[in-house]
């Protein structure tokens, strides 16, 4: 009869803490869903959106961030293959309520700068462009186009053309041919000097 009484009077608390134990499992469920680690499977630049695989499940269509997306918009579109952050701000299990932070760097993309000091950013032709801050040194190369300049000189390269910047002196070279810019006057060099198709200098 004892054990009857005990059963009745702790039947309703059992009763809640079973609910309590269901909810747990499903707020540790959804904890988990929150922050997820993907890979970039499919992209609609058209839409701004991207499908992601996360373990063995893909999300459907969800958007991506780009720097920036006001009065002021950056666009950058991910790479197949690339990782990313979801971020779960629904709370749900199936993706849709996700989206996607990229950058986070990998194997298949590795970071292009391991120089604290060193900005740098690689397109995928090959051009880059970079600033080192310790250095006070700009760099843009495009194939045979390069820039370097820093508070001391600039130069910029294009094939065999040279333009070379110092505080004192700006110079423009292309082979046998240049052009001096400097506190006493204006230098030119070459086999050959005309103005408006008129020879007024050979060597």
């Amino acid at each position: 009869m004892f054990d009857a009484l005990l059963r009745l009077q702790l039947g309703p608390i059992i009763e809640r803490l079973a609910e309590m134990e269901a909810e747990l499992e499903d707020l540790h469920r959804r904890t988990d869903s929150v922050c997820r680690i993907g890979v970039c499977q499919e992209v609609d630049a058209a839409s701004n959106t991207c499908r992601v695989s996360h373990g063995e499940l893909l999300t459907p269509a969800i958007r991506f961030f780009n720097p920036s997306a006001g009065a002021q918009s950056e666009s950058r579109i991910p790479t197949l293959g690339e990782q990313c952050l979801l971020l779960n701000h629904g709370g749900g299990e199936g993706g849709a309520q996700s989206v996607a932070l990229f950058g986070l760097n990998g194997n298949q993309f590795p970071p292009v700068s391991a120089q604290a000091s060193l900005t740098r950013r690689l397109y995928r032709d090959g051009t880059q462009s970079a600033y080192d801050d310790a250095s006070h040194t700009l760099n843009w190369s495009n194939g045979p186009a390069t820039f370097n300049g820093n508070r001391q000189a600039l130069e910029l390269k294009i094939g065999p053309a040279r333009l070379a910047m110092a505080p004192e002196a700006i110079e423009l070279q292309l082979g046998a041919v240049g052009l001096r810019l400097d506190a006493s006057g204006v230098h030119l060099s070459g086999p050959l000097v005309d103005h408006q198709g008129r020879v007024i200098s050979t060597a």
